[in-house]
């Protein structure tokens, strides 16, 4: 492959590009979607093509397609960037990094291409029947599962060559269940970049039956929460989301300018907690290497309440003067590389979990989201799908419709307690393209006044 590769180098170098980058991959993805005891779909397909990126005058230009057409992709992108680069005052430099020889395997000890379809549609089936199985309330299941293998290529004109085996799993329930006129749904999702089939061995159909009908049925059977400000701890799953979509969002450093984190640097902005970004091992969006050739590395955006670091690709170290961290990511060679999360969560305290409700006359235990939005002055409205009362510090009845919302830079002090566990979620985050990330945290215990709760 990089024998074929080489050739779009080469004319990269004839244009005097200063940086000339090719991304190549061949994949094969399946999905499958089930719902209510029939396959709705079942796609196989192929996914291979050349990703020619350059920078020319300070300028980039990128060009995707066939493999075999890699001189001619460079070609275009090296036109486009020269084209471009009369428009634009300020040119692009790049950090240096050192260059990298490597191959990088999985140790899958089920290889997600050695099982059938048929395997897979009969574990789905067995996973339908299962959910279906625990209550009559239970009126709809739908059922989505993703997997992927194959190689990336990266090759630079400064002698980058990595071939990295990718692939992943991906599984998607959502539940809906009915008792008279209450309606209600709740969603699971769980997948890995790193384990092959075998990951099914942790994740046994029993084990997400169970969850997910706990879930939707707790809202049939929930009260409907009271409106206001009260302290309240909050779940991995939900500070995870608010450490990905309120908080994390803002310290991406091609979106930082423009976010409630500008000029922050250095600065407290939070009560004594970290918040990270790193390559967990068996998380979903960690890698060897990103899609620029560098190693993903942690970075601490906030340290004991200090804004104190940002993603970065190696556009935006040299803007910034920040190291390069292993952030660049892609959805595949159709798309340029832009700065995206890995996995991002709050790291663990010191606190035990009577600590963090211990006190609580009255408040909420949110356990999991169901979904949310939140924009990057840090504003965010999260749906909980599993949440609880507290009353005289101790987990009380099940509440439905459950909606919270706030500013996460507000939030951020009114932080009490942080307990001892991690645990985190898989899950996909669109920034015009997608990308596998994780997010998470420990449980955590946030004062009254730092988030407004309020029926959905």
């Amino acid at each position: 492959m990089f024998d074929t590769l080489e050739k779009g180098i080469q004319i990269g170098d004839q244009h005097n590009a200063s940086y000339t980058e090719i991304r190549a991959e061949d994949m094969i993805v399946t999905f499958i979607g089930y719902s209510d005891g029939r396959i709705d779909n079942l796609n196989y397909r192929f996914r291979s093509g050349v990703a020619c990126r350059a920078l020319c005058d300070g300028m980039w230009g990128f060009a995707c397609g066939q493999i075999e057409d890699v001189a001619l992709l460079m070609e275009k992108a090296c036109s486009l960037a020269q084209a471009a680069a009369q428009y634009r005052k300020d040119h692009i430099t790049l950090q240096e990094i050192t260059p990298c020889e490597d191959t990088v395997k999985k140790s899958y000890k089920i290889p997600i291409q050695d099982v059938s379809s048929e395997e897979k549609i009969n574990r789905l089936d067995n996973l339908y029947t299962h959910i279906k199985a625990h209550d009559e309330r239970i009126k709809a299941v739908t059922l989505k599962y993703t997997d992927s293998h194959g190689w990336k290529y990266l090759l630079t004109n400064e002698g980058t060559r990595i071939k990295q085996e990718m692939g992943h799993i991906y599984n998607y329930c959502w539940v809906t269940a009915k008792e008279q006129d209450t309606l209600t749904a709740a969603r699971d999702t769980i997948g890995t970049s790193e384990k092959g089939y075998e990951f099914f061995n942790d994740e046994p159909v029993e084990k997400i039956s169970q969850r997910i009908a706990n879930r939707v049925l707790l809202q049939i059977e929930g009260t409907a929460p009271r409106r206001g400000t009260f302290p309240c701890v909050l779940g991995p799953r939900v500070v995870g989301t608010l450490a990905h979509e309120a908080l994390g969002h803002l310290a991406e450093a091609d979106l930082t300018v423009n976010s409630s984190f500008h000029g922050k640097l250095g600065e407290k902005i939070a009560s004594e907690v970290t918040m990270v970004d790193a390559p967990i091992p068996d998380t979903f969006g960690r890698q060897a290497y990103d899609d620029e050739g560098v190693p993903m590395q942690r970075v601490d955006l906030i340290k004991k309440g200090i804004f104190s670091g940002m993603l970065t690709d190696r556009e935006y170290a040299h803007t910034t003067g920040l190291p390069v961290c292993g952030a660049a990511r892609a959805e595949s060679f159709l798309f340029p590389t832009l700065i995206r999360m890995r996995n991002t969560f709050f790291d663990a305290g010191d606190f035990s979990d009577e600590e963090l409700f211990e006190g609580i006359d009255f408040g909420y235990y949110c356990v999991d989201y169901r979904g949310g939005q939140a924009e990057l002055n840090s504003s965010f409205q999260i749906g909980i799908q599993e949440g609880f009362e507290i009353r005289d510090g101790e987990i009380g009845a099940p509440i439905k419709d459950l909606a919270i919302s706030g500013l996460a830079t507000e939030m951020l002090f009114t932080i009490e307690g942080v307990g001892k566990e991690l645990e985190f979620e898989s899950g996909y985050c669109g920034k015009g393209q997608i990308a596998a990330v994780s997010s998470g945290g420990p449980n955590m215990r946030v004062g009254k006044g730092g988030i407004l709760f309020g029926g959905r």
